[in-house]
C-alpha cells in the first residue's frame, strides 16, 4: 500500500484527439506538479508510439514509455505503451498483455480500476479529455468510491466529446473545465493536498464532525452517525479537498453556506462501485451451488425472489437476473423470476431502471451474454426486455425500511463494510428475517455473516456464500428493531407480467405500478 512518501497519482485517460489535448494539458502544468503522471490512450497495437517523444517536448518533467515495470517518481510521466494495459500494484507499474480481442480492450478503465484497488487514501486523481467511445466512464467511478478526485474536460471543447460527455453523464465528475483550466484545477488540488490540510481522520474534532452529520440528517433525512468512522472521514476528506476547505469546521461552515453541498456530500456517501460479474470467481460458484438450487422443488407455478439491496447503478442486480434466466433455460422451467433492486440513490437507480450501460462493459461479460440479454446502440448496451422484465428496482432503505420477505436469496456485496459492528449485526438480523428458512446470503469479499451467531452457516467462506439457519415448520421471527418508526408488510403477491408487449422497458411509471403490488409499503 502507499505511504505518505510516495507521491500523488494522477491517471490520465485519451482516445481519438488526444495527442494534441495532452500536449495542451501538459504545457498548462507547472515545471513540477508534485504528483506522478499516468497516460493511457488507445494505440494502434501494431506501430510504434511516438507519444512519450512527443510530451517530452512539452514539460520538463522525464516522461518515460513503460514497456516492462517502473517504480513511480514524483514529478515523473509515465505513458502506456502499444498493445498493453497498464496495472499498478505498490507504486510499481506495470505493462501486461490484454485479456480482451482489439475492439473490447478499455484500457483507461482497466488501469484507473487498478489504481483504485490500491490507493484508497484520497491522493489519487483521474482526468478524462477527449476521445470517441465510453472508456474511463466505469473506472472514474472507481476512483471516487476510493477518494479520487475526478477532472473532466469540457465535451464543448474536446475534439471528440463522447468520452467526456460518457464520463459526465455518470454523474461522479468533480470538475469539468476547458484543458488549461483543468489544469489549473487539478494543480491546485495538488498544491492542497501537499499541504496535508486534508487529512481530517487524524485529531478529529468529533464535536464538528457531529454537527456535520446532524446537519445532513436534517437536510436529507439520513442519518450516517454509526457508518464506519474511517469511510466517513474519508468521504468528508474528499468534499474537503473539492471545495478546497482547510478544516472541519471551515468545511462545516461551508456546508451551511452552501445548500447544494449537502447533497453533494450525501451523494459521497452513497459512492458504490458495481459492475457486471464482479469477482468471476465467487458468481461462477454461486451459479453452481446455489441458483441451480433455488429451482428445485419449483415448477412453472411456483416464484423465485431475489433482493440485491445497496444495488447503485444495477449491474448485480441484472447480473443475478442473467443467471437465473440461463438457469431456466437449462431446466426448460420457468418459474415466476423477480430480482428486487433497491437502493438510497435515487441517481443510481434512474441510470438502473433505464438498463443502459457503456460499450466497456464488454469487458466484463461474455460475447455469448451480450447477445443474448443485451442490444447494442451505439457506444452503449442496453438490456434486453426479457432481462428488464426479471429486475425492478426501488428506493429503500436498508436500515430505516421494512424489508422485503420471503426472499429466496439475498445478495448484499461491499455494503456491510460501510457500517460499524451494531448496524451489520441489525442487518443480518433483517436478512435472517427477510429470507425464506435455508434462504441463501451473498456477500463482498471482506464481509461476513457470523454475528450474530446462529442466524447463518457458511456454505462457502471463500465466495462468502451464507445459508438462512431454520426450517419451515418453525414460526416467523420478529421483524428487528429498525432505526426508522415505520411497521413491516408481508411479502405480497407475485409480480405480473407487463400487459402491453409494446410497453417501454425504460418505463418507470410501469415497475413503480408492479413494485406497489409486491413491495414494503414503506417503500413509497
Amino acid at each position: 500500500m502507499a505511504s505518505d512518501s510516495d507521491p500523488s497519482i494522477v491517471g490520465v485517460g485519451a482516445s481519438a484527439g488526444g495527442v494534441k489535448a495532452l500536449q495542451s494539458f501538459f504545457e498548462a502544468l507547472p515545471d513540477e506538479p508534485n504528483a506522478a503522471f499516468v497516460v493511457i490512450v488507445h494505440l494502434d497495437p501494431e506501430s510504434r508510439s511516438q507519444l512519450a517523444d512527443i510530451l517530452a517536448t512539452r514539460t520538463p518533467m522525464p516522461v518515460s514509455q513503460v514497456n516492462e515495470t517502473a517504480k513511480l517518481e514524483n514529478n515523473h510521466v509515465y505513458v502506456i505503451a502499444p498493445n498493453s494495459r497498464l496495472l499498478i500494484s505498490d507504486h510499481i507499474i506495470s505493462a501486461v498483455p490484454f485479456d480482451e480481442p482489439r475492439f473490447h480492450r478499455a484500457p483507461i478503465d482497466l488501469f484507473f480500476r487498478s489504481l483504485s484497488d490500491q490507493h484508497a487514501n484520497g491522493r489519487i486523481y483521474g482526468v478524462i479529455l477527449t476521445g470517441a467511445g465510453t472508456d474511463g466512464a466505469n473506472g472514474v467511478k472507481a476512483l471516487k468510491e476510493a477518494g479520487g478526485i475526478i477532472l473532466v474536460q469540457d465535451p464543448k471543447e474536446a475534439e471528440y466529446p463522447s468520452m467526456p460527455r460518457n464520463a459526465i453523464d455518470a454523474e461522479i465528475a468533480d470538475f469539468v473545465l476547458p484543458i488549461r483550466s483543468l489544469a489549473q484545477q487539478l494543480t491546485d488540488l495538488l498544491n492542497d493536498g501537499e499541504k496535508g490540510s486534508v487529512t481530517p481522520v487524524q485529531d478529529t474534532d468529533e464535536e464538528t464532525l457531529r454537527r456535520i452529520l446532524g446537519h445532513l440528517r436534517i437536510r436529507i433525512g439520513h442519518d450516517f452517525s454509526l457508518y464506519k468512522r474511517a469511510t466517513i472521514l474519508r468521504r468528508i476528506a474528499r468534499r474537503m479537498q473539492v471545495t478546497r476547505q482547510d478544516s472541519l469546521s471551515d468545511y462545516y461552515a461551508y456546508l451551511r453556506e452552501n445548500p447544494e453541498e449537502a447533497q453533494s456530500l450525501f451523494a459521497d456517501f452513497l459512492i458504490s462501485v458495481t459492475t457486471f460479474f464482479r469477482d468471476p470467481h465467487a458468481f461462477n460458484l454461486l451459479a453452481s451451488d446455489v441458483i441451480s438450487v433455488l429451482f428445485e422443488g419449483k415448477d412453472a407455478a411456483g416464484s423465485i425472489r431475489v433482493w440485491v439491496p445497496g444495488c447503485a447503478t444495477g449491474e448485480e442486480a441484472y447480473t443475478l437476473a442473467i443467471l437465473l434466466l440461463e438457469e431456466a433455460a437449462r431446466r426448460d422451467l420457468r418459474p415466476e423470476l423477480q430480482v428486487f433492486g433497491t437502493d438510497l440513490d435515487v441517481r443510481a437507480l434512474a441510470v438502473a431502471r433505464e438498463g443502459r450501460f457503456p460499450a466497456t462493459i464488454e469487458a466484463d461479460i461474455s460475447d455469448e451474454r451480450l447477445r443474448r440479454f443485451f442490444l447494442r446502440e451505439g457506444e452503449h448496451y442496453r438490456v434486453r426486455r426479457e432481462l428488464r422484465d426479471v429486475v425492478l428496482f426501488s428506493n429503500h432503505s436498508l436500515l430505516r425500511d421494512p424489508p422485503f420477505s420471503r426472499v429466496d436469496m439475498i445478495s448484499c456485496r461491499n455494503l456491510l463494510i460501510y457500517l460499524d459492528r451494531e448496524l451489520q449485526q441489525q442487518v443480518c438480523n433483517t436478512f435472517h428475517y427477510a429470507l425464506n428458512p435455508g434462504g441463501f446470503l451473498f456477500l463482498g469479499a471482506s464481509e461476513s455473516a457470523d454475528q450474530p451467531a446462529g442466524l447463518f452457516r457458511a456454505i462457502d467462506r471463500d465466495a462468502r456464500i451464507y445459508r438462512s439457519t431454520g426450517n419451515p415448520a418453525e414460526k416467523r421471527s420478529a421483524l428487528p428493531m429498525l432505526l426508522g418508526p415505520r411497521q413491516a408488510a408481508e411479502g405480497g403477491p407475485a409480480v405480473p407480467r407487463p400487459s402491453s408487449p409494446g410497453a417501454n422497458i425504460g418505463d418507470a411509471a410501469l415497475h413503480r405500478q408492479m413494485l406497489e403490488k409486491i413491495a414494503p409499503q414503506a417503500c413509497w
